[in-house]
């Protein structure tokens, strides 16, 4: 896992097998992050910061496809 700090807020977020995504656009202190995508109807996602294989060159890049993004559920406290 790569440590993502807010020092890299507004990188690119690419998921696995596809080009970018969107845009780190949070770093929560729950060990989550948040990714805009960009696109009509912007939308934002809350997923693990554990998703994150590498952070390179103004990149990130995540170990879980759009779709796991999409379909993530935050667990309740």
């Amino acid at each position: 896992m790569t440590d993502v700090t807010q020092a890299m807020l507004g990188q690119d977020v690419i998921a696995a097998g596809t080009g970018r995504m969107g845009t780190l656009t949070a770093v929560n202190t729950d060990g989550t992050i948040q990714v805009t995508v960009d696109g009509p109807a912007e939308s934002a996602f809350t997923i693990p910061a554990a998703w994150v294989q590498s952070a390179d060159n103004g990149k990130i890049l995540l170990s879980h496809t759009v779709e796991d993004v999409q379909a993530y559920t935050p667990p309740t406290n």
